[in-house]
């Protein structure tokens, strides 16, 4: 793997320059069924949920707006870490296409991986990939998605999303993708620094209220994976439309970043004090900046 500049930053590639990175998270782009079979399991009850309250929390100027912010700053690398849409109709997707292209210009310079509402309904009901057919340049079909970034850093990005009964909107880390990871670790040198994506979140503010049909069902395994991984220096996550930066403190080596940006377009409300973030990498410090949309 090799690291590339984008049209938007600094050249990554360049010896002592520092990375930029951008963390958006549940865009939320929606619309509502076309056709009787589109009206599908738990479709009825997401569609309630964005006629009476979600449609009014994310106008598409809104989210025309933030491509413009985006648009304007300095950036190396950028991560959407899921749920683009709403419903996964093939219309949500197309219009995330749209409205995020001049984001998209240089695949090399853009990761984006699914949420719970890009894998909303059963495949055997659409078995169509829809995330994959508008977003695959982004992302992989394997178990994960490794890419370098320069001056010693790496990404990588994990699928813990599949499609759940009404009640849920849980998530899964495969055993495979765990394995995976290990293996494509222990290729990189032992003073690697590397960034994982994920839509689920591991950890949570003091005092918040885990929601068990919410989470990762296997959240505790996953999260005791990661504390014992040197290499890892930061948790990029979205899900919880509340964002956070907590600094986790591991014993005998750097602590971990877990960076929530979720939801990046939504309309600010009480308690949400900032949009996205922006991630800047330099040397061994790494540094995460909240920013208002």
């Amino acid at each position: 793997m090799i690291a590339v500049s984008c049209a938007f930053g600094n050249p990554g590639n360049q010896p002592g320059v520092s990375l930029t990175i951008l963390h958006l998270s549940d865009l939320h782009f929606h619309a509502l069924p076309r056709t009787f079979p589109e009206w599908a399991s738990k479709r009825v009850l997401g569609a309630a949920n964005l006629v009476l309250r979600r449609a009014q929390h994310y106008p598409l100027a809104r989210a025309k707006a933030l491509v413009e912010q985006v648009r304007a700053l300095s950036w190396d690398h950028l991560v959407i870490s899921g749920d683009l849409t709403q419903l996964a109709l093939e219309q949500e997707f197309e219009q995330a296409r749209e409205v995020l292209s001049p984001l998209l210009e240089n695949p090399e310079c853009v990761t984006v991986l699914p949420g719970n509402h890009d894998r909303y309904v059963a495949a055997a009901q659409f078995p169509e990939d829809r995330f994959q057919k508008h977003f695959g340049e982004f992302w992989t079909e394997g178990p994960l998605w490794a890419k370098a970034l320069g001056e010693g850093w790496h990404l990588l990005g994990w699928d813990s999303t599949h499609p759940n009964d009404w009640w849920s909107a849980c998530g899964t880390v495969p055993q495979a993708t765990i394995a995976a990871t290990e293996r494509h670790l222990s290729t990189l040198p032992d003073n690697a620094k590397v960034l994982l994506a994920n839509h689920y979140p591991l950890w949570f503010p003091e005092g918040w209220r885990v929601k068990p049909r919410h989470e990762l069902h296997n959240l505790l395994t996953v999260r005791t994976w990661i504390l014992r991984q040197p290499q890892l220096r930061a948790y990029l996550h979205g899900h919880v439309h509340r964002n956070w930066h907590l600094t986790i403190p591991r014993k005998g080596m750097p602590a971990l970043e877990a960076v929530n940006s979720a939801s990046s377009t939504e309309v600010l409300h009480s308690g949400k004090t900032s949009s996205f973030h922006r991630i800047v990498l330099d040397g061994e410090v790494l540094a995460v900046e909240p920013i208002t949309f």
